[in-house]
């Protein structure tokens, strides 16, 4: 179907169910795998000092005990839960994105998890929430792709969206509740670009899912919203994108398949420069005392967000290059324990990374991933390495596989250090089969008490 219209949005998300999505079993398996990707952040990002933030926040909403929040030990209000759960995650910043609409799994996710818990809805009620409200965002966001570079965070603004339509299938609204629910959700949808490297970017992640479910809890008790705020002039998208028209062709191709997973706890615009430092490493035997200088070669679009040459937190580190660059040759192995404000001030990488230039080549294509710029090594005694890389392993043209999934997984829980083996198999047992699960309600209690059963 191709909506145009908020309604005509509306109208299809009603009709659409689980039995609507043809997926194979590889299909399912691979959602059932983002769906423990996400866990994994969210408990590896409760340790965090953000995630152990927004735990303690949410606390002063424990009044209703809808839904539980990951390894804070209490039940809270939904709203509250999705915030605190997608924030952790987000903390990681370990989550997954669909391309070009650059939309981010872990602020997601935490939604229909957070409504299925008390109900006791299955594993199937919230693959079906998600993947509908993702095929939303998803459609939307590739419409306004280009507001990424005004510096719009645009995997904030339309998952506020996206979320709302999945709390508005897990509650059950109708046809002019939803349009309702998209509408109300759209006065809260923001993000911005600039915020990156701050707690408020790690946030935003969690303003999905508390946005999203209060507008639907809003339009089911009769609260209203402009039946027509997505198109035409001064609606959401024009503001937003200059789009005031727009076909979306939801269904056409699941947008939920093409969700990337990350294997770098940074941006994703970083991902592209560290695998191919790692390939020029690995292919030359580059040692660091003989590098002289590294390039990486860029397009306008990556300054707004990679912007921090000499970062000064672990938060900032995670939004430059230069230290994404040091990392690679000094740690091996670029994961959660590279991004730290101890290794952020650390003499020897302040010093390296002086070596790592940028250099913004206005003809690339602007974009988040629009471009292929070499990286270039010159070597003290004067030779010179350059490779080119073809695309980014993790992305959905050449996706991480079960084992290399539960790497991920294993990797996120064993830097939190709050699960014994037998439990994170457990937990991950449980998530392969996700779409198979009755009742989500067992996984939710084991994930909110981790260490208190």
């Amino acid at each position: 179907m191709t909506a145009k219209t908020t309604k005509e949005i509306a109208e299809w998300v009603c009709k659409t169910g689980y039995d609507n999505f043809e997926f194979n079993a590889n299909d399912i398996q691979y959602i059932n795998g983002l769906a423990l990707g996400h866990i994994g952040m969210a408990i590896a990002g409760s340790t965090m000092d953000f995630g152990k933030m927004v735990i303690d926040y949410a606390k002063e909403f424990n009044a209703h005990a809808d839904a539980g929040v990951i390894n804070g030990g209490f039940l809270c209000s939904a709203e509250y839960a999705a915030l605190a759960n997608g924030a952790a995650a987000h903390t990681t910043r370990l989550e997954d994105n669909s391309w070009p609409e650059s939309i981010y799994s872990c602020g997601g996710w935490p939604t229909p998890f957070a409504l299925a818990e008390k109900p006791k809805f299955s594993g199937k009620d919230v693959i079906e929430a998600f993947v509908i409200g993702w095929e939303v965002a998803g459609r939307l966001g590739i419409v306004a792709a280009d507001a990424t570079n005004k510096g719009w965070a645009i995997f904030s603004s339309f998952l506020s969206i996206g979320c709302a339509v999945m709390a508005a299938k897990m509650l059950k609204l109708d046809v002019e509740q939803t349009a309702c629910a998209i509408s109300l959700a759209a006065s809260q949808a923001a993000g911005i670009a600039r915020q990156t490297g701050t707690g408020a970017h790690l946030i935003e992640a969690g303003f999905n899912g508390r946005n999203g479910i209060c507008a639907a809890k809003l339009a089911k008790v009769g609260y209203t919203g402009s039946q027509t705020i997505l198109e035409g002039r001064g609606g959401y998208m024009d503001l937003l994108a200059d789009r005031p028209e727009f076909d979306l062709p939801l269904g056409d191709g699941w947008r939920v398949m093409e969700i990337g997973m990350k294997k770098y706890p940074c941006c994703w615009l970083g991902h592209l420069g560290i695998d191919t430092t790692f390939d020029l490493i690995n292919e030359h035997n580059i040692k660091w005392d003989d590098v002289e200088s590294v390039t990486h070669h860029v397009n306008n679009t990556f300054p707004l967000y990679l912007k921090y040459d000499d970062p000064q937190t672990g938060e900032d580190a995670r939004f430059s290059i230069q230290h994404n660059t040091v990392c690679c040759f000094f740690d091996k192995k670029v994961f959660l324990d590279s991004f730290t404000d101890k290794k952020a001030k650390d003499p020897k990488y302040v010093e390296a990374r002086k070596k790592v230039h940028v250099t913004v080549h206005p003809e690339y294509p602007e974009g988040h991933l629009t471009w292929r710029g070499p990286v270039t090594i010159k070597m003290k005694n004067g030779k010179v390495f350059e490779k080119l890389r073809d695309g980014i392993k993790g992305l959905a043209n050449d996706k991480l596989n079960q084992n290399e999934v539960m790497q991920k997984y294993t990797g996120c829980v064993n830097f939190a250090g709050i699960l014994t083996r037998e439990q994170a198999e457990e937990i991950a047992g449980m998530v392969w089969d996700l779409d198979k699960m009755k009742d989500v309600s067992e996984l939710c209690h084991m994930l909110t008490f981790i260490g208190r059963r």
